[in-house]
């Protein structure tokens, strides 16, 4: 993917669980390169409704949306597929995890974000986000389409065009928010 540098590709959102309670968390067991081995987590709903996106320490998302983003050439983004557990015995197929680490980078703007940064924990605590663009200029696009913000390790930020295929999907259980356009407590 050639790396054009224009504002457009400066573009991320992050993928978040809807706030229907309904949606349960998943809980890794086990994982190693080939699978995840997961649950459903607690609190479980008393009827979870299982969406095309859940969350838990990583992103999970259904077949449909991870073929999506497999055909889209994620240089250094990894989708696993997940052995998830119902709690009762049985296996809910066709689930799959993100993984973005190999594509983590030091890219707030210190200078136009609002946080604030505990030395003695070393953590950021984050109220705006402002990307740094020039920092960004140098990581090819191809890397960008999947990534996290190091000093935010547990987001994932994914490219507009990733969005834009996903939302065509109109896939359940996720809001996808603008990390510039974010205005919170992460």
């Amino acid at each position: 993917m050639k790396n054009t540098n224009n504002m457009n590709d400066f573009e991320y959102y992050f993928m978040q669980r809807k706030g229907d309670q309904a949606y349960p968390m998943i809980d890794i067991l086990d994982e190693d390169a080939e699978t995840v081995e997961a649950e459903l987590g607690d609190p479980l709903p008393r009827r979870p409704v299982l969406a095309d996106y859940l969350t838990g320490s990583k992103d999970f998302v259904t077949k449909r949306i991870a073929d999506v983003m497999m055909a889209m050439n994620m240089e250094g983004v990894r989708i696993v597929p997940v052995e998830l557990s119902d709690r009762k015995g049985g296996y809910i197929e066709d689930y799959y995890c993100i993984y973005v680490d190999d594509n983590t980078y030091e890219a707030l703007d210190k200078t136009k974000s609002d946080y604030e940064y505990d030395e003695e924990c070393k953590l950021y605590f984050i109220n705006k986000v402002v990307l740094d663009k020039e920092v960004l200029k140098k990581i090819p696009l191809s890397k960008r389409l999947g990534w996290r913000l190091r000093e935010e390790a547990g987001t994932y930020l994914y490219y507009k065009t990733v969005v834009d295929e996903i939302k065509k999907l109109e896939p359940t259980g996720v809001v996808f928010i603008n990390i510039e356009e974010y205005q919170g407590i992460y």
